[in-house]
């Protein structure tokens, strides 16, 4: 008799290991988020320790880099009425040589009759300020008094003191003047061939790439890149020259001399959030102090200057830049500090346009979207 062959059917997985195994996959995923943002921050911190070493490079080609984000229309616009780019480019860096050069040539003067004048700021102002540490001074007297009651005679033995030689004025002048010529001129050659290039280092950066995924992403950061940054700095610099035009006007109304050269100082600080102001505040406050007799008077100008910025600050620029391009205040306060540290007053006008490429780029790269948050504020 045949007998039939019966077949066990595989048993069904418990039910409780599907949980298990989705567990692990998320704890797995959320280890490697752990080790791509590790990776990132050793990644920057080794950028940012090359950048400083390397200062005397980087700093034209990165200020190359945003200055073309800001020109590039201007370049694609002179295109559409079929002007190529390298004329296109030409034309625009030399517009830009020309604006800096009759700035330079209009303020050169005034600018360098204060800095003759700055060994002796020190002295005017403690003269102007004498009534405000005339009591110290008095209190001082009498605890050295006190102080030499019952003291022995001095000695008189002449002493010879032999002083170091320290870099003049002029000498400092001298070799900062050199090494701002050197870097400008650098910054404009470099500028002129990255707007002349257009998007051929983009293309062929995309032609290397391995897969259509990672070309993709590229291409994409570089668009949003190009599109915020440009909109963020032409309105940033639409307002500073707004800023600097209406301080200036202020310092004539006022009476202070050489009112052109506060509107521009004041114009060109507001490029550093916080401290811009603190540092245009107390410049024209000094300058006031040496140039008026009486105390009032002198009060005007920082006054007029401390509403014009509060009213910038907390009401037009917030107001014009909307909510989409706000930064955290703790992240530009750290950006000030590191970039300042590594580059000095360049440093300082470069943070937050550096701080919003790295915001763009940590939104459109999924791992750094924490990032990108937190930077937003």
């Amino acid at each position: 008799m045949n007998k039939s062959t019966q077949v066990p059917e595989p048993s069904a997985a418990p039910a409780s290991s599907t949980p298990e195994a989705e567990e692990a996959v998320e704890q797995l995923g959320r280890t490697i988020n752990v080790q791509t943002v590790f990776l990132g921050i050793i990644a920057g911190v080794l950028v940012l320790y090359t950048l400083y070493l390397s200062s005397t490079v980087a700093i034209p080609l990165v200020l190359a880099c945003v200055f073309n984000l800001v020109l590039t229309p201007v370049v694609l616009a002179l295109a559409r009425i079929r002007i190529p780019a390298p004329v296109g480019a030409g034309l625009v860096v030399l517009v830009v040589l020309l604006v800096v050069g009759l700035g330079v040539l209009t303020l050169a003067e005034p600018a360098a009759d204060w800095l003759r004048r700055l060994p002796y700021v020190i002295d005017q102002l403690a003269d102007r300020l004498d009534f405000v540490r005339a009591p110290a001074k008095q209190l001082k007297e009498a605890e050295e008094a006190l102080t030499n009651l019952g003291a022995e005679a001095p000695d008189t033995a002449t002493q010879v003191v032999v002083m170091p030689r320290t870099t003049t004025l002029r000498e400092l002048l001298f070799n900062e003047t050199s090494r701002f010529v050197i870097g400008a001129s650098t910054t404009l050659v470099l500028l002129y061939f990255m707007l002349a290039m257009g998007d051929t280092f983009l293309r062929r950066l995309v032609a290397a790439l391995p897969d259509f995924r990672t070309k993709k992403q590229v291409v994409e950061i570089a668009h949003q890149l190009q599109s915020d940054m440009s909109h963020y700095l032409l309105t940033v610099s639409a307002i500073n020259v707004a800023f600097g035009a209406i301080v200036g006007l202020a310092m004539l109304a006022a009476g202070m001399p050489n009112p052109l050269l506060w509107g521009v100082m004041a114009g060109i600080l507001n490029y550093v959030p916080f401290l811009g102001h603190t540092v245009s505040a107390i410049i024209i406050a000094v300058v006031a102090l040496l140039s008026f007799p009486v105390l009032g008077t002198a009060l005007i100008p920082p006054g007029l200057f401390i509403v014009i910025a509060a009213l910038e600050g907390n009401v037009i620029t917030p107001m014009i830049l909307a909510r989409r391009l706000t930064l955290n205040p703790v992240a530009v306060v750290a950006a000030l500090l590191i970039w300042g540290w590594m580059w000095g007053i360049v440093g300082l006008l470069l943070a937050v346009p550096l701080l919003v490429v790295a915001k763009i780029a940590c939104d459109k790269i999924e791992p750094l979207h924490p990032v990108g948050e937190f930077l937003g504020g």
